[in-house]
């Protein structure tokens, strides 16, 4: 009998199942947070069954309870190469451990060398991409990205599916580097993505910005808000937006930048990320006066500032439908969108 075993287990080992017993007290254990019961437990199972899957996996989380990582890894390495289990999730464990451990470069060579050979299955494809991307910053993101641009081959897979992912953060990762490569595979892909259903406002946004810059000839549908037009990004026009959104700040500034800074820089960022959200319509009413009220009215309601919002409810009390509905639109449109810092496609406009 071995001693890790509790006295009061030790005639456990007389009936029938009795590693599926340790395996379950193990897995107990682990939920309980007890890393070295749960060892003992698998240790004592593994001398009965050394090949049993459960039992093997159940002993590397119990090593990663206990922190001892550099042995886990060593153990799920094992599995791998053993054949031992299922091989995506002991891959998965595998992956995540080596990115605890820092070990960012044999995260990249093992996803690049198993998707070089097949796509990674549907439920574990998102976790990976993400593990891939973020390791492909750590030990230098744009690098490989030069590499990509130096070649002029097509799109690494692991954009396409990047783009074409559940995930907005993936998303919106991919459209940035798609912005950096420059050869038609990469023009192609973002059309592509823009011809995709229920896309996300501002993503599309970042992509019809994108196909500007790259001129973009092939004529794009963009829908939003029930409203659409045919686009050629090439022949864009962003004049009359900039044009808005600067006379909107104005009218900001004057009226708030020095009685209260906080709330004009409040202000500020829902009128960018509306506009932005909108792209490349202008929002209706074209007023400016009315927009910018709209906007002062949200981001008093965000710190609560009463007498600034029965000011302004005073001031559309002749159409005051119109401005609440407004209102309303600005909120939800803001909680729906991916939060991005997209400045710098308009600053880099702004530079040439």
């Amino acid at each position: 009998m071995d001693k890790r075993i509790h006295k009061k287990d030790k005639k456990v080992i007389l009936y029938p199942g009795l590693v599926k017993r340790l395996i379950e007290k193990g897995m107990d254990a682990l939920k309980d947070k007890d890393g070295q019961s749960a060892y003992d437990f698998f240790l004592s199972a593994e001398e009965h069954e050394p090949e049993n899957p459960q039992v093997l996996f159940g002993k590397m989380l119990s090593l990663v309870e206990l922190g001892r990582l550099e042995e886990a890894v060593e153990h799920t390495n094992s599995l791998l190469k053993e054949g031992i289990g299922d091989y995506y999730e002991n891959l998965q464990v595998h992956i995540s451990l080596l990115v605890q451990l820092g070990k960012y470069q044999e995260v990249v060579d093992i996803l690049d060398a198993v998707l070089s050979e097949n796509q990674f299955p549907p439920q574990f494809a998102e976790s990976f991409y993400q593990l891939l991307h973020f390791s492909r910053q750590m030990v230098g993101d744009q690098e490989w990205l030069n590499q990509v641009e130096i070649k002029d081959e097509s799109l690494p897979l692991e954009l396409v599916e990047m783009l074409h992912s559940d995930s907005l953060e993936l998303q919106s990762k991919a459209l940035q580097h798609l912005r950096e490569i420059d050869n038609k595979d990469a023009t192609r892909a973002i059309v592509e993505y823009l011809k995709g259903e229920d896309r996300d406002y501002v993503l599309q946004s970042i992509a019809l910005k994108t196909l500007e810059e790259k001129e973009c000839e092939e004529i794009i549908h963009i829908k939003k808000q029930g409203r659409e037009k045919h686009i050629v990004p090439r022949d864009m026009n962003n004049d009359v937006q900039q044009a808005f959104y600067e006379k909107i700040l104005r009218y900001l500034s004057d009226e708030l930048e020095h009685n209260d800074p906080l709330l004009y820089e409040i202000t500020k960022q829902l009128s960018w990320t509306y506009l932005w959200s909108i792209y490349p319509f202008l929002p209706e009413p074209e007023d400016v006066k009315f927009w910018g009220d709209v906007f002062h009215y949200c981001a008093c309601e965000r710190i609560g500032i009463e007498e600034n919002l029965e000011d302004l409810i005073e001031r559309y009390q002749f159409k005051n439908k119109l401005f609440m509905e407004k209102v309303k639109e600005v909120k939800e449109l803001e909680s729906s969108v991916y939060q991005i810092d997209t400045s710098y496609l308009i600053n880099k406009n702004d530079e040439t």
